[in-house]
């Protein structure tokens, strides 16, 4: 017994010795990597070329694969850890620089700062901050270090650091303050240059103080001053001016019609183009709704989306046109896609797709070629099946599939993953999830109708166009003998077969009328079998 409890004692002392040494390393890996710097700058190339995520290692780490990162987006909680480091050792005192764009950060802050990170590492998408969203830190899978709130979108927040920067001094974070690097060439000519650079003796920038891009802590002016050049800035203005570094809101042009009495005023217009129309029959009406569409494609998505227009009338401009989408039934949403600039012929089909390539192989190339036009839908073509849809010519309604302030759930202008198409101008419908689970529409037990026809060559209405079959189908092909006077004629026959057989033993072998002359009739009949085989 004292032999068993000496065995019992020295394994629970080897257990607690080792789960001691876990809890160490454990304990020891947590401390040896921290945040040091979160970076949202505004850099020359633009997009996400200023996003970077700065770190600390507090110890000799052998392999940083144990960590990584995560971006809690807008406030919305954790997302867990999205981005992992590489298999690499790093050495206590290093600085890690995980960047989506290193060139752009290299020049951003000038090569000698640059050099001061021991590691530079190419980030992927997730490192996506925006100024307004924390970051965690993880070891091995668990949370090890927090910046800001994942709970809370950070704009307006002590810890925003949109279009700048956040960095621990001495265990505190400091900010360099919202948009202070908008407008800059590089971090010195900033005014908040990222604290790890030091500021050099020589900082080239324009060191005039009415430039538009003056540079306060320039010493040396290198050349590079740009006037100030004020006009719109806005991209939806239509005298939007992009050689303008300086917004003027009043000077930007909004045209359209401006009388209230119109019945296209709008009201987001400050500059009248004479479009005003006052009465309905001025409208042209040339074009109209044909088909609305929410396939289910192999693809998913928004890509079995898409509207589907004929043109009544030749449209010298199509861009008079437009198409707004009335989700779940919450009444107009106005004109959200207007056509571009282009004519059409009267008879013309137009596609409006949100993905064409996808449409083309779930119709086949012989329907999908049977439009005319096809066009990129915008986002704003995310009809859901049941959702109406409005036609507009100069801004005016003038027509609607559906009703605007009703869910089309349930109704019988459902499209849910089907169709809706005018037939004599009547609307019908493929009927709900009826291409669910197809590779193409020929699968679907609804046939888009511009696609469909007869596909059997055995029947009258063959149609050699058609990719997938409609059950049109009618009247049977019968070969045989077509002319009438011979002795097999088949009054039944559609298509000749080259089989006729006709008597050669008359008593006058040219009268092939049996009129008692030869005579016109009789070459003519001649010549409608002349070539055939008589075998």
């Amino acid at each position: 017994m004292n032999s068993l409890n000496h065995t019992s004692n020295a394994l629970r002392c080897l257990a607690l010795t080792f789960a001691s040494a876990i809890l160490t390393l454990t304990a020891s890996g947590q401390n040896d990597l921290m945040l040091q710097g979160i970076i949202d700058f505004t850099v020359p190339s633009g997009g996400s070329d200023g996003k970077a995520i700065h770190l600390v290692a507090n110890n000799d780490i052998a392999d940083l694969s144990a960590y990584g990162i995560g971006v809690a987006n807008n406030g919305g909680g954790t997302d867990g850890q999205e981005y992992t480091f590489p298999e690499m050792a790093v050495t206590a005192g290093d600085d890690i620089f995980v960047a989506r764009s290193l060139d752009a950060m290299s020049n951003y802050f000038l090569a000698d700062c640059f050099a001061s990170f021991e590691h530079a590492l190419d980030a992927n998408s997730s490192v996506s901050q925006n100024g307004d969203d924390a970051i965690e830190l993880f070891f091995n899978d668990a949370v090890i270090e927090t910046f800001g709130d994942i709970d809370t979108d950070g704009t307006g927040e002590e810890w925003d650091y949109l279009d700048s920067w956040a960095y621990k001094m001495e265990g505190v974070w400091t900010y360099g303050g919202t948009n202070c690097t908008d407008g800059t060439a590089n971090t010195f000519e900033s005014d908040c240059p990222y604290p790890m650079c030091d500021i050099p003796e020589d900082i080239p920038g324009c060191m005039d103080e009415n430039a538009f891009n003056y540079n306060s802590n320039a010493t040396v002016d290198d050349g590079s001053c740009e006037a100030v050049l004020t006009d719109c800035l806005d991209f939806d203005a239509d005298n939007y001016n992009g050689d303008a570094n300086t917004a003027c809101e009043e000077c930007c042009e909004f045209l359209g019609c401006t009388d209230e009495t119109a019945l296209n005023y709008d009201d987001e217009a400050n500059s009248d183009d004479a479009s005003c129309i006052f009465d309905a029959s001025e409208l042209s009406n040339a074009l109209m709704l044909q088909g609305i569409i929410d396939f289910t494609v192999p693809s998913g998505g928004s890509d079995g989306k898409a509207l589907h227009f004929v043109a009544a009338n030749d449209i010298a401009d199509l861009s008079i046109f437009g198409v707004g989408v009335a989700n779940n039934g919450g009444g107009t949403d106005g004109e959200e896609y207007s056509f571009p600039e282009m004519a059409v012929s009267a008879g013309d089909d137009v596609l409006l797709a949100r993905t064409p390539e996808v449409m083309e192989s779930y119709l086949a190339t012989s329907c999908y070629g049977s439009f005319e036009h096809i066009l990129t839908a915008s986002s704003a073509i995310s009809q859901n099946g049941d959702d109406a849809i409005e036609l507009f010519e100069m801004g005016i309604v003038i027509e609607t599939f559906g009703d605007i302030d009703v869910d089309g759930s349930g109704e019988e202008w459902e499209y849910m993953d089907s169709w809706a198409y005018k037939m004599d101008g009547a609307w019908t419908y493929g009927g709900v999830n009826c291409t669910d689970g197809t590779e193409t529409i020929a699968d679907a037990s609804c046939v888009y109708p511009l696609c469909g026809g007869c596909t059997d060559p055995f029947f009258l209405n063959y149609d050699s166009m058609a990719s997938a079959d409609d059950g049109s189908c009618a009247g049977f092909v019968v070969f045989g003998c077509t002319y009438e006077v011979a002795i097999n004629y088949n009054s039944l026959a559609t298509h000749d077969d080259g089989s006729c057989e006709v008597e050669t033993g008359a008593a006058c072998l040219g009268d092939l009328d049996d009129d008692g002359l030869i005579a016109t009739p009789d070459l003519l009949t001649f010549l409608s079998v002349f070539g055939l085989s008589c075998e």
